[in-house]
């Protein structure tokens, strides 16, 4: 388990990555405390059917990255730690393991922040749809080929692939309330409109209070809600159908890839 800095290779889900991860765990929580609000084991480790670089990633996320100066002093003093210097992406990284065998990577990262947000909803994307987890393990396959001794290079260029799936799989979350709102407001907009066709205007619900006055206001609400669900919908499908072209276009030519590499085997 673990590798030297900079390399990429990749290994077979391996069952124990799960249980390293819950022997860490309970390490992580006791030098944390209450500064964590959740800790989770996120990367390509956590998802079984994909193969990944033998590195267990776990996201711990709090509520300011400034908290993390109360604990600090616990890593800085153990010597299977290390911190990066550089806090970019917004998190602080905690490394476990030296240059040669790096076997932890401990992202801090608040938890209201997109990075986090994205981290988590990207992991379980992997873990719920097949489609999209086989095309990223066909990625990193030939990536890391590409790649063996440049993990920075290796990481940014799965970038493209990542943030396609993530405006994607945001979209089409969004999407479903946007529709339930709009056909509720359809709805509401129609049965204003029959009523303001169809009942007397003088006719009352109760001793003040008009049919026809209600009816108006159902039909602006009606009309207002019903346009900006729309138009919010129709710019998610815009955003979803960019990103997808953009996951299309990766995931061709990773295939072909992989078919120029079978090809060269022959």
């Amino acid at each position: 388990m673990g590798l030297k800095v900079g390399e990429v290779r990749l290994e077979k889900h391996n069952p124990r990555w799960q249980r390293m991860f819950a022997q860490e765990l309970d390490e992580l929580w006791e030098y944390f405390g209450d500064t964590a609000i959740r800790i989770s084991h996120i990367g390509s480790t956590a998802v079984d059917g994909i193969e990944a670089k033998p590195i267990i990633d776990i996201a711990v996320a709090v509520n300011d990255l400034s908290d993390f100066d109360q604990v600090s002093h616990k890593f800085t003093s153990d010597p299977n730690y290390s911190i990066k210097e550089d806090f970019a992406n917004d998190e602080i990284l905690i490394r476990k393991g030296g240059k040669l065998n790096r076997q932890f990577y401990i992202h801090v990262m608040d938890i209201d922040s997109k990075r986090y947000k994205d981290t988590i909803f990207f992991r379980d994307t992997l873990l719920h749809n097949e489609k999209i987890r086989n095309n990223y393990r066909d990625l990193k396959h030939v990536l890391a080929k590409k790649y063996p001794n440049n993990r920075k290079k290796y990481s940014s260029s799965k970038k493209e692939f990542i943030d396609s799936v993530l405006e994607m799989e945001w979209s089409k979350t969004t999407l479903i309330p946007l529709s339930i709102i709009a056909g509720i407001s359809l709805c509401t907009f129609l049965a204003a409109l029959y009523v303001q066709l169809t009942v007397p205007l003088g006719t009352k619900i109760l001793n003040a209070v008009y049919v026809s006055n209600i009816s108006r206001i159902g039909l602006c609400l009606g009309v207002i809600f019903f346009v900006f669900a729309s138009v919010s919908s129709g710019i998610l499908l815009h955003r979803f159908f960019k990103a997808k072209t953009i996951y299309d276009a990766v995931v061709t030519k990773t295939q072909k890839e992989i078919t120029k590499e079978s090809h060269q085997k022959k």
